[in-house]
């Protein structure tokens, strides 16, 4: 088998080398990389240009900055790549987000005025939206004052504001929050107000908004941005809850009622083995008694809570009060006798301390009040019989004298013409609805009609659409007035209408069918060499728009990994995991494509060092992944399952006559021929070294000839690294970057070194990095002559960062 030829000691080859490039290069007096500058470097005689090399730069860069242990001068050197390769190619796309990224990550080294410059050329309407909020957190982070950062953001909001809405509005929040800081609340409110017109679904510029000048924020916006929040994450159950118990508020009754019955469908979907709770079930059926013509929907909750095997005598009361209202006397009857009956057993079944009431399962508060309490309450409201509303009212109050069983003992006893004895119990404690409504009857028996009126004017707007309020509505016309919402329910709708139209009251859909992706590699058997990538389409498939951000039900979050099959196995976990803002809203039935680089990382550095190897990859898409208790990695929307692709590479089958034939054939290659070659042969050098000294587990051709033939190609005076025509510059950038994983002999360290000297400075530049590889190099000379007088700054850089990387130069310049 193949031996490891040893590393020779650099010094003395690399000294000729250099001595012949020093006497060939004019010294250039330049500033070190601190920060790289990529827009105001003079040209240089001979401008290159080379969309292919633009991209190996590219690549190189990405592999170097997404590796495990990139740090550092790492990420110092994949900057210097991006810059070479916008350089070769000042339209190639990519390069300036992945620049932003990677100079915001090295906290060692000032990079603000690249940042800067970066982000005002790479911010437009489809900007990612991840990039630029880094590099806008970096730029004021590097801000040494609170007015320093204001200029900053004032700065930028002019510049980028009209340029991409989503981060104007970012901008506008923070500005705003700077301002609040130091009590500025006026240029506040006017940052704030922006950034919540250009993005409605900022909800912390709308929550600080609120919160320093409410009286801006009135019910049509409130309610807006509730709905909003819903329609960003759909299966959010608090904002649905939240969103309807202000609509109930409100006295949008038909808009609660439908939002309620969302939140039953939600909850059922969440939670299939649960039973509904009242806090959802209460206020829905409350909200369908008020409601102009849902009053059978009273019926059919309370039928759901009894066949899910609960018993709650509020929910069963407002079905009563509902049959009433639809004119079915006798069915409310029946109701109500029932009520009785149920109640009186389940007292005679409990002690005094009685447990919580309700359904028994997710129940709030409002499960904790008494059977007894309830009873009284019953009789009260839903059939008033004064002697039993006080008997149960004392025996609730006895129990537990609180604010709410007092009020309720305070409300029969005025029902009873008890209003001496009711007195005290409203007086010495806190006022309830039911209190306030107990002392307007006092008030009114009292002859005191005017501050009545206003005790029942504001007990009613303490609750709208309870049954106390309703009684005290009744009040008020026998009285000869009527109550007056202090919001007009109808213009509060017409405003919501102008927004959402149709939409306002969503229909609840499971969220797996809300969102569906395709996961596609264009191809699926790939010869050695070969580059591949995929895409991911996301399409909307609701009637309204599918919000990506941190809050929503995609919060965008992708993660690939792949599992190598065949000759050889390995699994690689995250092989990708990045986050796609790049569109913030998919609009209804449209998609968005994510484009997907998949040759990376352990993946590429295995298909490129076993070109004899048969492979087969598959690869697996997670959505917004999460680790379960088990250890496995899932989507978080349980019900959208991981999206999978294969493919396969075949093995090179060799043979001396092809191996011989592609040797040959060098010279008189096109380049792109030649470029293949290179990588096939550098590929073949490196599975020789890897199965050195081991039994290849798959058909594996070796003879003695084979990597002497290989390295000869590589170094002979015409090879891939040696040709002097002037056109081959391309061809030696491409094997070098080859080599870059495959140890070096002396022979094929001097090939590279001689391209130390090379008239086109992204050779050189190659050459560098690629000689610094090599282990105990001993390549500072060589690093510090170029860092000073190479004429290319882009060289001038790599050499800079190298010689800085090196062990025990760390900090130093």
């Amino acid at each position: 088998m193949l031996k490891r030829t040893p590393i020779l000691v650099l010094s003395a080859l690399l000294f000729c080398s250099v001595s012949v490039c020093a006497q060939g290069l004019t010294a250039a007096n330049t500033s070190l990389l601190a920060p790289i500058n990529t827009t105001s470097s003079s040209p240089e005689p001979g401008q290159l240009s080379s969309p292919s090399i633009s991209r190996k730069f590219y690549e190189i860069a990405y592999e170097l900055a997404n590796s495990e242990d990139a740090a550092g001068s790492k990420v110092e050197q994949a900057l210097v790549f991006l810059a070479a390769s916008m350089k070769l190619d000042s339209d190639a796309k990519g390069i300036r987000p992945l620049m932003i990224e990677f100079a915001c990550r090295d906290p060692e080294r000032d990079y603000t005025n690249l940042v800067y410059g970066l982000l005002i050329d790479y911010v437009d309407e489809f900007a990612d939206l991840e990039v630029a909020k880094k590099a806008v957190g970096y730029l004021l982070g590097r801000a040494n004052s609170r007015e320093q950062r204001e200029k900053f953001l004032e700065q930028m909001l002019e510049t980028l504001g009209s340029k991409n809405t989503i981060l104007a509005s970012e901008l506008g929040t923070m500005l705003g929050l700077l301002k609040a800081e130091k009590a500025d609340y006026d240029a506040a409110e006017f940052y704030l107000m922006q950034a919540y017109k250009n993005n409605r679904y900022n909800w912390l510029a709308f929550a600080r908004l609120a919160e320093i000048k409410p009286e801006r924020i009135g019910p049509a916006i409130y309610l807006e941005r509730l709905r909003l929040a819903l329609r960003e994450n759909p299966s959010d159950i608090e904002a649905a809850i939240v969103f309807a118990e202000q609509a109930e508020q409100f006295q949008l009754y038909e808009i609660s009622t439908a939002i309620y019955e969302y939140c039953a469908d939600l909850f059922s979907y969440l939670y299939p083995s649960g039973t509904l709770p009242a806090r959802i079930y209460l206020p829905w059926a409350i909200s369908s008694y008020n409601s102009r013509r849902n009053q059978s929907k009273c019926l059919e909750i309370a039928k759901r809570v009894r066949r899910e095997g609960g018993f709650d005598l509020r929910l069963e009361a407002i079905a009563g009060k509902a049959a009433i209202k639809m004119g079915d006397t006798e069915l409310a009857t029946l109701i109500f006798q029932a009520i009785e009956e149920k109640t009186r057993r389940l007292i005679m079944l409990q002690d005094s301390n009685q447990s919580s009431m309700g359904s028994g399962n997710l129940d709030d508060t409002n499960s904790q009040q008494s059977y007894t309490q309830q009873f009284a309450w019953f009789y009260c409201f839903v059939l008033p019989i004064p002697a039993e509303a006080v008997k149960w009212a004392n025996i609730a109050y006895k129990a537990d004298n609180s604010p709410v069983t007092a009020a309720v003992l305070a409300y029969a006893l005025v029902m009873n013409k008890d209003i001496e004895w009711a007195k005290p119990l409203i007086n010495n404690f806190e006022l309830t609805q039911i209190s306030e409504l107990a002392q307007a009857q006092i008030q009114l028996a009292e002859g005191q009609n005017d501050q009545a009126i206003q005790t029942l004017t504001s007990a009613i707007a303490r609750d709208p659409g309870s049954f106390a309020a309703e009684r005290a509505k009744d009040i008020m016309v026998q009285q000869g007035k009527e109550y007056f919402p202090t919001v007009e329910a109808d213009t509060v709708l017409a405003g919501l209408k102008d927004v959402f139209g149709r939409s306002l009251v969503p229909v609840f859909t499971p969220p797996e069918q809300i969102i569906s992706a395709q996961f596609q590699i264009r191809g699926g058997t790939f010869l050695y060499g070969g580059e591949f990538s995929g895409f991911v389409a996301i399409t909307n498939n609701s009637s309204e728009p599918l919000v990506i951000s941190d809050h929503g039900l995609f919060k965008g979050n992708i993660r690939i990994d792949a599992n190598i099959s065949g000759d050889l196995s390995k699994n690689i976990p995250n092989l990708i995991f990045t986050r796609v803002r790049t569109a913030f809203l998919i609009e209804p039935g449209r998609s968005i494509l994510i484009p997907l680089r998949l040759m990376t990382g352990e993946l590429r550095k295995t298909l490129l060092t076993y070109p004899q190897a048969s492979l087969d990859i598959e690869f697996a898409l997670y959505f917004d992944p999460v680790v379960t208790n088990e250890g496995k990695v899932a989507n978080r929307l349980i019900y959208l399952e991981p999206k999978r692709v294969r493919i396969s590479r075949p093995g090179i089958e060799l043979n001396g006559k092809y191996l011989r034939d592609r040797f040959n054939s060098i010279s008189n290659d096109q380049i792109d021929q030649k470029i293949n070659t290179a990588r096939l042969f550098t590929g073949l050098l490196k599975e020789q070294y890897a199965m050195s000294n081991r039994t290849p587990p798959y058909k594996f051709m070796y003879a003695d000839w084979i990597a002497p033939l290989l390295r000869n190609a590589l170094s002979h005076n015409s090879g891939l690294l040696r040709n002097p025509a002037d056109g081959e510059w391309v061809v030696k950038i491409h094997t070098m970057a080859d080599m870059l994983s495959l140890p070096l002999d002396h022979e094929l360290i001097s090939a590279v070194a001689e391209n130390l000297n090379d008239n086109k400075w992204p050779v050189r530049m190659m050459a560098i990095y690629l000689l610094n590889t090599i282990p105990d190099n001993q390549f500072d000379n060589v690093l510090e002559w170029a860092a000073k007088n190479d004429p290319s700054k882009n060289v001038r850089d790599m050499a800079t960062v190298l010689d800085r990387g090196q062990p025990g130069r760390q900090g130093q310049l």
